[in-house]
């Protein structure tokens, strides 16, 4: 009989002291095993020690002082509690007794006058070695239906992330540890924990990356083979520092590892493929993993690499499924933008079989039924001088470089030729095997009349062009004169005014206190005639001059432009002349826009109708420009007169009564237009003027002739 290899925690349940002592000396003299030996002399006392400590083997005397032994191994079971195999001793053999003990559930019967050294050793080892197998037996049952069941858990679910939340806390449970994880490989052998399940009272890992240096180099050999590892104590295994520290990280006391190994597929070079580990921790205390604890572990990594394999060939497949039906669905929408273009379109294979073709091609040539298409080559689509251009130069050209581009023509059912843009394509395999020809053709028969009607409106425009630069050099020239005779004529019309003026001026002199008052009205009405002649022509001069002369563009404030146009106009100090704030600040043409402002203000004292007034200039922004407005509290316009206030020498008051010529207005109006700008008046008789006009925020004038006159 082998040695016991544990010792064995004996409870003695005997009123004899004699008794007693022999089976310490007994056991005592004995190598087989070794044992803690705990006595009570009643059956009570034997009950008490059994709530306290649960013993592997009970020695009971049949006769107790206070019970019989059968009647205790009664009591045991009336309580519920575990019942150790118990070896019951009588002071004499009695056949009925021992059969009465037997079934009780006693696992041997010994008579104390017969009892040896040998006979109580033997029974005890018999015994304990048969509750232990029965026990392994039971226990192995058990863990076969554990494993089945957790098992069929495991695999109910097809998704990877359920399962191996399932495994661990199965697992947890079927091994009462402190924490269960599942430890997942990344390529580079580093790795994340990506199920735990864990007491409450120990850290959590779940989600944390773990960067172990031993697996990086090398460290996974003995997992990828199938090899388990089982850790009793930590800090007695001979582990690395930085292997201790990562655990101590973990609080672990004692580990058990099993690798998660999935069959590879067929490309790759392996007998098996590590997906993981499966480790249960114990952090509480150091702890001896069972053999058969290990088996288990290692049994239900089995199962869970079959369920993620599983697993993953079915979500492999349902992306296989989803591409393919992806790939489908672009396949028919690809093939209905060809049936549906107005290209003509078809396939051929190397050979140059027509293999399809799309609904314009098919029409074109005469093609109605799918089965004709076997009949054609690709030289029943063109003429012969295309054809030959496709044969010798397109397909010879698509084969070696891939595509060709070129001119050439497809014949109609009808005979007709339709010149076409050919591009020709050779698809090829991944091996780089030519599998079949494409060959696109547009319709160029309207490009080359859009190009034809094109040219001819090129060339109409090109004389257009032509008509027009004689147009501008003659108008240029036309200006030119204009300007020659605009000088002459104010010359030479100054020339006799100066006269007549000084002619006048010496008469009055001269005969100052000698004329009648007619003849003194007489000589003021001509000096006043000659003013006014003068007037006229200065005007005529400035507006011709409009627009034809580009001013420098500089930055100026408004408020700072308007302050120096009214400190020039030098109004009546009885005039008071407002000026909204904030006004804006423009890059543009100063010396016009102070012309504006000046003339519009001047206009508004000048033609006041009485000695004191009132002006408002404000501005409102439209976004791409300014709206300035002038208003005054003067005489007011009638409505009917808006827009003759702007035509050249038109004036409301005689001008005998009012000296004006008429111009100012037209100038202002001349100006605002050759910039795009506007101006318009808002008036009622008796109830004051509002002059409002618009200026461009950007600086472009809008006469195209004037640029060509600054050549």
């Amino acid at each position: 009989m082998s040695a016991i290899q544990y010792p064995i925690n004996l409870l003695v349940v005997d009123d004899s002291d004699e008794d007693r002592a022999v089976y310490r000396r007994y056991l005592g003299k004995q190598t087989q095993f070794s044992c803690k030996i705990t006595e009570a002399e009643t059956g009570e006392e034997g009950l008490e020690e059994l709530k306290n400590s649960l013993p592997d083997l009970i020695l009971l005397d049949y006769l107790l002082p206070d019970f019989s032994g059968l009647e205790f191994v009664a009591e045991l079971q009336s309580q519920g509690m575990p019942i150790p195999p118990i070896i019951m001793l009588t002071g004499q053999g009695n056949e009925a007794v021992a059969v009465e003990a037997m079934k009780s559930g006693v696992k041997d019967y010994l008579v104390k006058g017969n009892l040896t050294p040998n006979s109580l050793i033997s029974s005890i080892a018999n015994v304990i070695q048969q509750y232990r197998l029965k026990q392994l037996l039971v226990k192995n049952q058990q863990q076969q239906q554990l494993i089945a069941e957790t098992a069929l858990r495991i695999r109910q679910s097809l998704d990877v992330l359920e399962i191996i939340n399932t495994a661990v806390k199965e697992v947890q449970l079927l091994l009462d540890c402190d924490r269960v994880i599942i430890y997942r490989f990344a390529p580079d052998m580093s790795g994340d924990i990506v199920a735990e399940s864990v007491k409450s009272v120990w850290k959590q890992s779940l989600g944390m990356k773990v960067i172990d240096s031993c697996f990086q180099e090398g460290g996974t050999t003995k997992y990828r083979q199938g090899e388990t590892l089982a850790i009793d104590n930590v800090y007695e295994a001979g582990l690395t520092e930085c292997h201790l520290n990562l655990l101590e990280e973990f609080q672990v006391k004692a580990n058990a590892i099993v690798p998660v190994l999935l069959v590879p597929s067929a490309s790759e070079p392996v007998s098996s493929r590590l997906w993981g580990l499966l480790i249960a921790h114990q952090c509480s205390h150091s702890r001896h993993w069972e053999t058969d604890e290990v088996e288990l572990l290692d049994k239900l990594a089995v199962q869970l690499a079959i369920a993620i394999q599983q697993a993953e060939l079915i979500e492999s497949l349902q992306t296989e499924l989803t591409a393919r039906k992806k790939l489908e669905e672009e396949l028919e929408r690809l093939v209905s933008v060809l049936e549906a273009s107005e290209d003509y379109i078809g396939l051929a294979d190397v050979e140059g079989r027509v293999i399809w073709n799309n609904p314009q091609m098919k029409q074109i040539i005469g093609v109605k039924d799918e089965a004709d298409i076997d009949n054609l080559t690709i030289t029943d689509y063109h003429p012969s001088w295309a054809c030959d251009l496709v044969q010798n130069e397109g397909i010879s050209t698509a084969l070696t470089q891939g595509t060709w581009l070129g001119e050439t023509a497809l014949s109609t059912k009808d005979g007709r030729e339709i010149p076409v843009s050919q591009l020709i394509i050779a698809h090829k395999s991944p091996q780089g095997d030519v599998e079949y020809i494409s060959t696109v053709m547009r319709d160029l028969t309207k490009q080359i009349e859009t190009e034809n009607s094109l040219r001819e409106r090129a060339e109409e425009l090109n004389w257009a062009n032509q008509e027009l630069l004689k147009a501008t050099r003659l108008l240029k020239k036309r200006n030119q004169e204009l300007d020659r005779f605009a000088y002459v004529t104010s010359h030479d019309l100054k020339a006799p005014l100066r006269a007549i003026a000084n002619l006048a001026s010496w008469l009055s002199e001269d005969l100052e206190g000698q004329l009648s008052e007619e003849n003194q009205h007489h000589l003021a009405l001509m000096q006043s005639r000659v003013k006014r002649m003068d007037g006229l022509i200065q005007g005529l001069l400035r507006y011709s001059r409009v627009g034809r002369k580009s001013n420098s563009l500089e930055v100026i404030q408004v408020k700072d432009l308007l302050a120096r146009v009214i400190d020039s106009l030098s109004p009546p100090p009885e005039f008071k002349i407002a000026i909204a704030s904030p006004m804006p600040t423009l890059k543009t043409d100063v010396i016009s826009l102070e012309q504006v402002f000046s003339n519009l203000i001047s206009n508004a004292i000048k033609y006041h109708h009485q000695s004191t007034g009132t002006i408002a200039i404000s501005v409102r922004d439209l976004g791409k420009m300014y709206e300035f407005a002038i208003a005054d509290d003067g005489p007011g316009i009638e409505p009917e007169h808006h827009e003759r206030i702007f035509k050249i020498f038109q004036t409301l008051q005689a001008r005998d009564t009012f000296e004006s010529t008429g111009i100012g207005l037209s100038i202002v109006k001349k100006i605002l237009e050759e910039r795009g700008n506007s101006i318009r008046v808002e008036s009622q008789l008796g109830k004051g003027a509002t002059f409002y006009f618009t200026w461009n925020k950007s600086n472009k004038l809008h006469s195209l002739i004037r640029e060509d006159f600054e050549l």
